[in-house]
């Protein structure tokens, strides 16, 4: 069959307008892929076009077909819908999608990335491992979410774990588990601690940042994770503020660093040298003294461990005489004797010298308390004890018989020269009691001075 030459020209004609509509559709980004196309949303697409390549792992899997700007104020928004062409690929669940750029003035395109492995360290306690699949969770707005999955977990030693996370691990050895996230719009510090909670018989890994703060639940209807471009008038911004501020500290430094500040520094260092060089010497002299006088230094702590251990006997002895039932009626028997003597003295006191009589009774009295207060700091020495009891009896009788001279005194109503005579006795028995007392207190005190 014979083809006529207006049947080729017809061909020629369809074949020319397909790849016209193909060249067209290519240049505008659409595809022909029957694939599902992916609409996302950005608050600015950095001057993307359609057409532009979407890539995964840095291969280019797919293409850009419509860029749609959405304003609506404030909530104003870019729509982005894209088709992958390569058959197989499916993008996971909470995918990272951003614009990235080849070089500095290279061609945009849409970068999509699958949530990466993760991992926490746990300090080991009973060596249970968390199953894979297991959910994982963490704290959102005062409230847990599940938020990934288990993917592995191994113990391992403690000194393998990284330095940023050797503070939270007190044990030997650690749990490794490795995790996914698969919320979108949720990101994590790149460290996080972690832990192994009970729920419901189910265990889970918990985990949380470092520094204990909450993180917010993410406001996204996307079921992929959007970041934001950066314009490059933007980062030029923030490097020129950078600049901005390394210069100003830098004006800082060489106005602290001036040739006055460098001298002082100098001075500084050659004074510290010198007195750590004074320091030495000292140091090394007082070790010399102390080893020349170790023998003397030996020998007063031996006299202070004497001094201390005599002391403890002393107060032991005080105790002993402090709590005494013989030697406490007695001294309470010389009290009474001088309150009866005080009363008797009182009816006869404008007969003889008052004034020589009352200080001659004072003194007494005085002695009598300085002899208690000995008797109180005094040893537990038998003889010396009754040797004191026996002299305070003494006394005892002496006051007794004063009193009853005194009692005579004030119920006698006879020959005035026989009260006077009797009166004058009191006086020098009182003087001789004073003599006594006085003579018995210097005893005391010797004792005191010797102990």
């Amino acid at each position: 069959m014979k083809i006529s030459s207006s049947f080729k020209v017809g061909i020629l004609a369809i074949i020319s307008i397909a790849m016209l509509l193909f060249t067209i559709l290519w240049i505008k980004g659409r595809s022909f892929s029957s694939a599902e196309r992916i609409e996302v949303r950005f608050k600015d697409v950095n001057g993307m076009r359609p057409g532009s390549g979407v890539q995964m792992m840095g291969l280019r899997v797919g293409q850009v077909e419509d860029i749609i700007p959405v304003v609506d104020g404030e909530s104003s928004y870019v729509k982005m819908r894209f088709v992958i062409t390569e058959p197989g690929i499916t993008i996971p669940k909470a995918s990272t999608l951003s614009i990235q750029q080849s070089g500095l003035i290279g061609e945009q395109f849409l970068e999509i990335t699958p949530p990466k492995l993760r991992s926490v360290y746990i300090p080991v306690v009973d060596k249970t491992l968390i199953l894979d699949n297991a959910d994982v969770e963490i704290k959102l707005d005062d409230k847990y979410y599940t938020v990934g999955k288990v993917k592995g977990s191994q113990i391992m030693t403690s000194k393998l774990v990284p330095l940023e996370l050797s503070d939270t691990i007190k044990t030997n050895y650690a749990y490794k588990v490795d995790y996914v996230v698969n919320l979108p719009g949720l990101r994590l510090p790149h460290f996080m601690k972690g832990s192994i909670v009970t729920t419901d018989n189910v265990k889970k890994l918990r985990i949380e940042p470092l520094d204990g703060s909450m993180l917010p639940y993410p406001q996204q209807t996307s079921p992929y994770t959007i970041v934001e471009p950066m314009r490059l008038a933007t980062f030029m911004d923030l490097q020129y503020q950078a600049a901005e501020s390394l210069t100003e500290m830098s004006k800082m430094v060489n106005d602290l660093m001036n040739d006055k500040m460098i001298a002082e520094i100098r001075q500084s260092v050659t004074n510290f040298k010198d007195l750590t060089a004074q320091a030495t010497t000292t140091l090394q002299k007082t070790e010399k003294l102390i080893d020349t006088s170790r023998n003397d230094i030996d020998a007063i702590l031996w006299m202070m461990s004497d001094v201390a251990n005599s002391f403890n006997k002393l107060t032991a002895n005080i105790n002993g005489i402090i709590g005494d039932e013989k030697f406490k009626p007695t001294l309470y028997q010389t009290a009474d004797s001088l309150s009866k003597l005080s009363d008797e003295l009182t009816p006869i006191l404008g007969e003889i010298d008052a004034k020589a009589f009352a200080e001659d009774l004072n003194a007494v009295m005085s002695n009598m308390k300085e002899i208690s207060n000995s008797v109180n700091n005094m040893t537990k020495d038998e003889k010396l004890k009754n040797k004191i009891t026996t002299s305070i009896d003494n006394l005892n009788s002496t006051m007794y018989e004063v009193s009853t001279a005194l009692e005579t005194i004030n119920g006698e109503r006879g020959d005035k020269e026989n009260l006077k005579q009797i009166m004058t006795d009191t006086s020098e028995t009182v003087a001789n009691l004073r003599k006594f007392s006085e003579k018995l207190n210097k005893r005391f005190l010797l004792f005191r001075l010797m102990f």
